[in-house]
């Protein structure tokens, strides 16, 4: 037996080991994530010791967190050096939580407002300035930006779309029957997303949660103002209406079913 295979595993024992196919391990190697111990150089058969079938395993265990072969490439070039994953997968828990919090949201058969403080994730938009007081003015504002951004060819961001309100009555405990301006706000993409787009930073917020068609949305207008008022809280920004479940999703859902948030982006200090 040639010396320099003696004491490593072939390619078959190896695969077996780690319970893959033989090609698996090939494709590792050409994606930059496993070295053999050593390459015959005529035959070029694969031999492996037992730090490369540590190493199988623990690229496994990576690729069951959802980690790319980049990253975990990335994770043994810097020496074991584990923060950087770190940050990334506890980026995927927070957006895993915020998408049970959402599914939550939409299964309540119940619904009834709900109030509480709340932190706004950072957001870049398209945006685009309206004028106008129904919900229906508002609506076909969104949707034809909606389709413009779409045309534009940007790439759109999963998260939902929003209005912006220029209006203060309802901290007055009043509603006022004047068409006021609203910014529409099509979340993109922030790798690609225009100059002129608008980063709206992550902060904290008094938000409104309620459930059904526009019909009641003053209430929950003046439900907002009610609670900024006895909770002492100065807004920090306009008002939102984020659209979490709504007519632009999809032609099939029950207006009784449509979700949305008012929020009043507050001040940090405050809290």
């Amino acid at each position: 037996m040639d010396d320099k295979i003696k004491g490593l595993f072939p390619i078959t024992q190896a695969s077996a080991a780690c319970g893959l196919s033989r090609s698996t391990l090939m494709r590792m190697e050409e994606k930059g994530l496993l070295t053999p111990a050593y390459i015959a150089p005529k035959s070029g058969r694969r031999y492996y010791d037992n730090h490369n079938i540590s190493r199988i395993l623990q690229v496994q265990q990576f690729q069951s967190m959802g980690f790319s072969p980049e990253e975990t490439a990335s994770y043994f070039t810097k020496g074991g050096d584990a923060a950087e994953l770190l940050a990334i997968l506890e980026d995927k828990l927070n957006l895993l939580q915020r998408n049970v919090e959402e599914l939550r949201i939409r299964a309540i058969t119940s619904p009834d407002v709900s109030v509480q403080i709340m932190t706004l994730p950072e957001t870049v938009c398209c945006t685009r300035r309206y004028i106008g007081l129904t919900a229906q003015e508002k609506y076909d504002a969104m949707y034809n930006f909606f389709h413009e951004c779409i045309e534009n060819g940007y790439v759109l961001s999963q998260e939902p779309l929003f209005v912006i309100n220029e209006r203060t009555d309802y901290l007055e405990g009043r509603i006022a029957a004047e068409p006021y301006p609203f910014r529409v706000c099509v979340p993109v993409h922030p790798e690609s997303a225009p100059e002129s787009a608008v980063r709206f930073p992550s902060c904290k917020a008094l938000s409104v949660l309620f459930y059904g068609d526009y019909s009641r949305i003053d209430e929950a207008w003046l439900r907002l103002g009610r609670e900024a008022k006895e909770r002492g809280l100065v807004p920090a920004a306009l008002p939102r209406i984020i659209g979490i479940v709504a007519s632009y999703t999809g032609r099939e859902i029950d207006p009784g079913r449509y979700c949305s948030r008012i929020v009043m982006p507050v001040a940090e200090q405050l809290f």
